[in-house]
């Protein structure tokens, strides 16, 4: 394309960009009413302005009709208006130039640029044209204007707004312009909302259905379109074979869903109406529906259109207001129709009735009345936006009421032609069109009607002729959206869901336990043997490696000292321990005997306190089950079944639960002093993941580093606690990018990895973004020099403080660039942010490019809650986690976690201190003595009767 960029062409392409490549390839559309209204109210201000402008000025001030150059702006006019500035590929427009104090090229002088606009507020595109305007400008006078005018509005307002200093978005606009006229190629083609008043709306639309696009579903964005561009997905048919209703995470706490595009589209392909979740309207014997036309530019209100059903009885009202004072005046006949009815249900289209509603009770005395009729009122857009899809490509009222058969009397009708029928009238064209207008309210008012009963119909769950309308709904089809889902699942193991009773009792028949032991049991001789065996099983008496028998020296009650026993009715229980060596395990059978106490002092009978509270099980069997549960990941179900099989013994899962409570109370400590010691030290890594419990969710949290390990649950994601908890450190945090974590005094270093793999999953999704893919390469080849010097040399800052002019000169070049690319835009915004505390590690000794000791020690408890996610009360989890910092910190040091539990120890460094003292000293591993806590003679005979007093514990009695 040859043809200059006009003003025309850069307001029409940043409406839509697609619009601009047509009128750069100078095409011609047929304009609607509202654009020509638009066009003329432009026309209006203008005049209005420049007579405003020269009724302040004397005329040698105001220069027009010149052409834009330095040397004419030299010459340093109060204002230019109409000027044109041209170059190779521009001819723009400016409506306006005032001038203002300021040094510039021009002299000690600048220029404003002017826009004469004829909406009565200022909005994003507006301000957009004047960056544009302002920058264009720059090239002229040296310097870009920091703020620009507005005239706007009919009543010709002034208004100063300032420009954005961020010039990116203005240069991109005019880059983008530049090169789409140079290119052949068109712009991706979408609709969007500038399309109901554009001059080129008959020609896309008819484009687009014949490509079948995906933005003829009103809603759907730029970035949605181009998130399922990068899938494959560019038509509606496409989009419809797309639809999976996911299950809802149980994070989510709104219980609203969202609209579903692809859903849309297969009601659209299928054309049948969808309904998705549980839907509510509200009921009264008195249904009221309202539709209201106004001007939104003024904000004004003129006709507010209720019809009222009640029974079979329906009234229409038409309250009409021939002037903006006359506003309140229709609002309380309004009020006054509505007040006759205590008990009704309002129903509106839109939320441009509830804003009217709200901003009268402003203004109007009857407060009450109206916070009433606000409670009463009911949005019938949002319900069908949560759950009700139309096989049409929009909620709109004239797409679904034309849908369930509403039409209208005048072709085309819709809200922008009621707002120029209404400056119709007010110039003078008659009561033809006031009556035009009242009937398409009226014919709004019967659409919201229709569309109303319909979905209450479909609500109740209606499927033939609706209770509360005369039209029949039976012949719509009408599905639900939750059976999609169901019909297309793949099977899988659990529960599954049948059609019919008869083939789910055929399935439930062939499950493999009860055929082995109801069908197959009556043919099959081995299976018979199996089951008999099975029932004469009985409880096997376990044999007594050790008997310990417990006397008291002191009376409970008087603390007398003399004391008669009686061993002739001795009482006796057994307790279970498994001896440990590196031999084996075996198991260990105590019985734990005492003979009734008689106190001759106060003569009282009593049995001895340490009888009555010695545990069924020793330290051993517990440190060994939950050595098992932690460092291997075993559940409590499997550990019963292994104990039962290895050794013969019964322990249950609930009993298992108390050794898991009763060894987190004992470490509790020990997971103190670890935390201290982080918090002390120089380094700690820093992560968090999701958990589910039986009642709620929460997060759990790890702080490592490379010796210690501290796992913490929260209830949620906020790191406020992060605050306290980390009052006294000061050395380096390594962490993600997770924002909580930036609130921190200290230094950070931001985890690498997690960047590059971003990187890479971005550049993945998009491999033609040339700029995403440059910025990319220079970043991973800055890096991959650091890294060869850390494999070199290790993490030592002598050696990597070279690489700090490197990183500098990175982020000077990344800060000066200017990329057209959104995906380049929003990583070179993440770095520059995060600049201070990407490479810290330069800077320090020992100090690490990446997360990936708290990530590592996060896999080890994201492995435990693939199986236990959503099955764990909060207590268990914390008593889980103490136990596996413990686990983990011991993994860290290099010393086993089972030596560990059964040494008796509660302080790692101690227990690693005596087991380096042993093995100087006799050249010995810890394990002989930790493993044999029973066992004080090694070789030799074992003991079989043992006492034991109040006073102390023998060398033979393990700890309980």
């Amino acid at each position: 394309m040859a043809t200059k960029i006009t003003s025309d062409v850069l307001e029409s392409y940043l409406h839509c960009k697609f619009k601009g490549h047509l009128k750069l390839a100078e095409q011609q559309g047929t304009k609607c009413d509202f654009e020509a209204m638009l066009m003329e109210l432009r026309a209006e201000v203008r005049l209005k302005a420049i007579d405003a402008i020269i009724a302040r000025h004397p005329g040698d001030q105001v220069a027009r009709n010149i052409p834009l150059t330095t040397a004419s702006l030299k010459r340093g006019p109060q204002y230019v208006l109409d000027g044109t500035l041209e170059d190779d590929c521009l001819a723009l427009h400016f409506d306006g130039l005032k001038r203002i104090e300021g040094e510039s090229r021009l002299g000690g002088f600048h220029f404003l640029p002017v826009l004469f606009h004829e909406s009565r507020q200022i909005k994003k595109g507006q301000k957009l044209l004047l960056d544009v305007y302002g920058l264009v400008l720059s090239g002229l006078q040296g310097r870009v204007p920091a703020y620009g005018v507005i005239w706007h509005g009919p009543e010709c307002k002034a208004t100063r707004v300032k420009l954005n200093p961020d010039h990116r978005q203005a240069e991109q606009v005019l880059r983008g312009l530049k090169d789409m006229a140079t290119s052949a190629s068109p712009p991706r083609f979408l609709l969007n909302e500038h399309c109901s008043m554009c001059e080129f709306r008959q020609r896309c639309h008819e484009q687009a259905v014949q490509e079948d696009n995906l933005t003829l579903l009103r809603g759907i964005g730029e970035k949605e379109v181009n998130r399922y561009a990068r899938k494959g997905i560019s038509t509606v048919t496409q989009l419809s074979c797309t639809f999976r209703l996911r299950k809802r995470g149980k994070r989510v706490k709104t219980q609203q869903r969202p609209h579903y595009f692809a859903l849309q589209a297969l009601a659209v392909r299928e054309k049948k109406i969808y309904v998705l979740g549980t839907l509510k309207l509200p009921d009264s014997p008195v249904r009221m529906f309202l539709d209201c036309e106004g001007d939104p530019e003024r904000g004004f209100s003129y006709l507010i259109g209720l019809t009222i059903v009640e029974g079979r009885e329906e009234r229409h009202f038409a309250f009409w207001a021939d002037n903006e004072a006359e506003e309140v005046s229709i609002f309380k006949q309004f009020l006054d129709t509505v007040a006759a009815y205590p008990d009704f249900a309002l129903f509106s289209y839109g939320s441009y009735e509830r804003a009217f509603l709200r901003r009268m009770r402003k203004v109007a005395p009857w407060k009450k009345l109206v916070d009433k009729v606000l409670a009463n009122s009911c949005n019938v857009v949002s319900a069908i936006h949560a759950g009700i899809y139309f096989p049409t490509y929009s909620n709109g009222l004239k797409d679904v009421g034309a849908y369930l058969g509403c039409t209208w009397s005048e072709r085309n009708a819709s809200g922008m032609k009621s707002v120029v029928w209404r400056r119709a009238w007010e110039s003078g064209s008659g009561d033809a069109i006031k009556q035009k207008l009242i009937t398409y309210n009226t014919e709004d008012c019967a659409a919201l009607r229709r569309v109303t009963e319909c979905i209450a119909e479909i609500v109740a769950g209606a499927t033939g002729n609706g209770s509360q309308s005369g039209n029949p709904t039976g012949s719509l089809p009408v599905a639900r959206a939750e059976g999609i889902s169901a019909s297309t699942t793949s099977w899988e193991f659990g529960q599954q869901h049948f059609a019919f009773p008869e083939l789910e009792y055929v399935s439930r028949c062939a499950y493999f336990d009860y055929q082995r032991d109801k069908i197959f049991l009556r043919t099959n001789k081995t299976l018979r043997r199996l089951h008999a065996r099975k029932v004469r099983r009985r409880v096997k008496k376990l044999r007594v490696n050790r008997r310990i028998v417990i006397r008291s020296l002191r009376c409970p009650f008087c603390r007398g000292r003399t004391i008669r026993r009686y061993p002739a009715r001795m009482h006796v229980k057994l307790a279970y321990d498994l001896q440990i060596t590196e031999g084996g395990i075996r198991r260990q059978v105590i019985e734990c005997a005492a003979a009734p106490h008689r106190c001759l002092d106060c003569n009282r009978s009593f049995l001895p306190h340490r009888y009555k509270v010695r545990d069924k099980h020793f330290h051993g069997l517990k440190s060994w089950a939950m050595y098992q549960h932690i460092a291997h990941g075993i559940s409590f179900q499997r550990i019963e079944a292994m104990i039962r099989e290895f050794f013969g013994l019964r322990v249950t899962w609930v009993e298992l639960h108390m050794f898991k409570s009763l060894l987190a109370r004992r470490y509790k400590p020990t997971v103190r002093h670890i935390l201290a010691k982080l918090i002390a030290g120089a380094l700690i890594h820093a992560d968090e993941t999701h958990t589910n419990l039986q009642r709620g969710k929460g997060y759990v949290w790890v702080l490592a580093n490379m010796e210690e390990v501290v796992y913490l649950y929260k209830p949620s994601r906020e790191g406020n606690f992060l605050q306290e908890l980390l009052k006294g450190f000061t050395g380096v945090l390594v962490t993600d990018f997770y924002s909580a974590y930036d609130s921190l005094p200290c230094e950070q270093q931001k985890c690498l990895v997690h960047l590059i793999r971003d990187m890479n999953h971005d550049l993945l999704n998009n491999p033609f973004d040339d700029e995403f893919k440059s910025f990319v390469c220079e970043f991973g080849q800055l890096l991959r020099t650091i890294v060869a010097t850390i494999d070199r040399y290790g993490l030592k800052k002598r050696h990597l403080n070279k690489h700090t002019s490197d990183v500098e000169r990175f982020f000077r070049t990344l800060g000066g660039r200017q990329y057209h690319s959104d995906l380049a835009q929003a990583y070179q915004q993440r770095l520059m942010k995060n600049r201070e505390k990407l490479f810290t590690f330069l800077r320090h000794d020992s100090v690490p490019w990446n997360n990936n000791n708290a990530e590592h020690a996060l896999k080890h408890y994201a492995k435990y809650r693939n199986v236990t996610d959503g099955k764990m009360t909060e207590s268990g989890l914390n008593d889980y986690l103490i136990l596996l910092s413990v686990c983990q910190t011991c993994k860290y040091k290099g010393v086993s976690f089972l030596s560990f539990l059964l040494s008796g120890e509660k302080d790692v460094d101690k227990f690693i201190e005596t087991a380096d003292k042993r093995r100087r000293t006799t050249g010995l591993e810890i394990y002989p003595k930790t493993f044999s806590l029973n066992h004080p003679r090694r070789g030799g005979r074992r003991k079989q009767n043992n006492s034991q007093g109040d006073d102390g514990q023998s060398s033979e009695s393990p700890p309980s």
